[in-house]
């Protein structure tokens, strides 16, 4: 959904930051607010268990740093963008030396994880992708609750690991590996038709 800010037809990321729709679930692309329910159980727990999983790693071997969703990036080559991965993380070696400020940094994520949602089309994820990758972040995770699967994507393709495989970090998070079935643990067992 699509929502334009009355009085205005292009926002810019301070004036979004500072717009009562952006105290809900929402992005700006191309500076016209885009509206998003709020997350189910199924995302929400599975958001967070990548959230923890990652953020726990990062932490323990001070990597940089990861965010929860709906932190926006003012994403560099793109004009009026502020998106929101699920979970995100950037390295340390990119993070202001003086720790993390107010407002929308301008850099793309290290990493962002999309979880997708059923509102979700198949257009939107593939402008959020297209999106991250021309602001210069190297890997996204897409993640479907509903197939318990997860794909790797880069600017040169993705991979898909099964479900009884590993998720790596790759050279994004060196060293960092989960199960891909850790990412669903605590969802009800898929229904077969």
């Amino acid at each position: 959904m699509v929502y334009s800010a009355s009085g205005a037809t292009i926002l810019s990321p301070d004036e979004f930051m500072v717009h009562p729709a952006a105290k809900g679930r929402t992005e700006l692309v191309r500076g016209r607010i885009r509206m998003m329910p709020p997350a189910n159980m199924v995302h929400g727990l599975v958001s967070a268990t990548v959230l923890r999983l990652l953020s726990t790693y990062v932490w323990q071997h001070r990597l940089g740093q990861c965010f929860a969703d709906s932190t926006g990036y003012t994403l560099p080559n793109l004009l009026n963008t502020v998106r929101a991965p699920d979970a995100s993380f950037v390295r340390a070696s990119r993070l202001p030396a003086d720790g993390v400020a107010g407002g929308y940094h301008q850099l793309a994520p290290d990493l962002a994880v999309e979880v997708l949602s059923p509102s979700e089309s198949k257009a939107e994820l593939s402008e959020k992708l297209a999106d991250y990758f021309a602001a210069g972040t190297p890997v996204v995770w897409v993640i479907d609750p509903a197939t318990r699967t997860v794909a790797v994507v880069s600017a040169n393709g993705s991979t898909t690991p099964g479900v009884t495989d590993s998720l790596t970090g790759g050279d994004v998070v060196p060293g960092f590996s989960c199960g891909v079935a850790e990412l669903f643990e605590g969802l009800a067992p898929i229904e077969r038709r």
